[in-house]
């Protein structure tokens, strides 16, 4: 017996995302292949961040607006908007606590920055051989680059490096930058906050005289190809996940807008990020693309019960290859990132749905429930079922994830 395809309802929805951005343009793709998966949404769409007045909001909102995807940082004027509509809001930003503790009604999506820096690390130090490791803030002094630059130092420090911090005041001006790149010993390795701040870095290196990457490796965030391909040399670059952000997010506000009460969860990371290797490292490009591209295959057919021999099949190289390539860019396995996509899923169900431990086994590519529940025991130190009851108790008896 067929089963009729379940209805949506139709939300009207506003989005905002800088379509200027790399991060605003995936974004918006990953909200477009969320909804091309049968949801119906009737979008308003702010495409620059001069649009985002509060007038313009409020106008929308008036016009009985169901729900609000930011794809922006969060500012005073989305803080208000949010404060006087207590409408459903996903944004896809660093949490603004202000904005946690006060309103319930939102979610925070965002890029896992452990994530990001643990494959800059790895991309850095299996690279070659530095005597110096910097890295640089945005000019601007953004909070989510001191983050970066936090979480960065935190896991080179766990491989024993000491990472010199570049502040923001430094690299907005052109002579500093370059007194304190041509103060560090060399070869120097420089991660950067991200692509931009990488190519002012790559400009001030060749203003002095300096060869890339035999004197300076330069690593960026974002993989912006319009920055990235037009330097030169090519600009490495650490790619977010930041189209698997937009997914995940559309699907946070679909769910809120549906069932109308405060989200069980606040905050959501997307992990996945890959390196691509260019002229400002020492590597070729080939292992960051090779990577890029198995955990796009993975993301899309992990819960297909896909094994990594089917990922190297996909990619038409050895299985040995694919595995050796995929570490290096990411600092893991395939089967390992396998299973990290399943258990998202899985605990997106046992959090979001009632259904049996045996049906959010089969859905998520374990036809054996009793292999999963010893995967997840190991991987959560609880069972599915005691993860499941911690998740939804009262908001009074549970803290917020992070």
């Amino acid at each position: 017996m067929r089963h009729a395809k379940r209805q949506y309802r139709t939300f009207k929805v506003l989005a905002t995302a800088l379509l200027s951005e790399v991060a605003g343009r995936k974004k918006l793709a990953g909200l477009h292949r969320f909804l091309s998966e049968g949801y119906d949404w009737d979008i308003e769409l702010i495409r620059t961040e001069s649009e985002v007045t509060y007038e313009r909001l409020e106008a929308a909102a008036r016009n009985g607006v169901d729900g609000f995807f930011a794809a922006i940082p969060e500012t005073q004027e989305l803080h208000r908007l949010h404060a006087s509509l207590n409408i459903p809001t996903v944004f896809t930003d660093f949490p603004n606590e202000r904005t946690m503790s006060e309103f319930k009604r939102c979610v925070f999506v965002m890029d896992d920055v452990r994530d990001i820096c643990r494959s800059a690390a790895n991309a850095i130090l299996s690279s070659g051989l530095y005597k110096s490791y910097l890295y640089a803030e945005n000019a601007a002094g953004s909070r989510w680059s001191r983050e970066r630059g936090n979480a960065f130092s935190a896991e080179m420090a766990k491989r024993g490096v000491r990472v010199v911090r570049m502040p923001s005041e430094c690299v907005a001006d052109p002579e500093s930058l370059s007194a304190a790149i041509l103060g560090c010993e060399k070869p120097a390795a420089i991660f950067a906050a991200y692509d931009d701040t990488a190519r002012t870095v790559l400009s001030a290196c060749r203003r002095t005289g300096l060869k890339i990457p035999a004197d300076v490796a330069i690593l960026g965030i974002g993989n912006d190809e319009d920055i990235c391909m037009h330097t030169v040399p090519r600009l490495s670059s650490v790619q977010p996940n930041f189209e698997e952000e937009g997914y995940r997010a559309a699907r946070e506000l679909q769910s809120m807008m549906l069932f109308k009460g405060n989200p069980p969860r606040r905050r959501f990371f997307c992990g996945g990020s890959t390196v691509l290797e260019r002229g400002t490292t020492h590597h070729t490009a080939n292992a960051g693309m090779l990577a890029h591209d198995a955990m796009s295959f993975i993301s899309r057919n992990a819960l297909k019960g896909i094994s990594a021999r089917d990922v190297a099949q996909h990619l038409h190289v050895s299985r040995r290859l694919a595995d050796l390539r995929f570490r290096d860019a990411t600092g893991t396995s395939m089967q390992k990132a396998i299973i990290e996509s399943r258990l998202g899923e899985v605990c997106r169900l046992l959090a979001d749905t009632s259904l049996a431990i045996s049906d959010v086994a089969v859905r998520c590519g374990y036809p054996d429930a009793n292999y999963l529940k010893i995967l997840f025991r190991r991987r959560f130190g609880m069972s599915m079922r005691e993860w499941r009851k911690k998740i939804i108790s009262p908001p009074s008896s549970r803290s917020l994830a992070h």
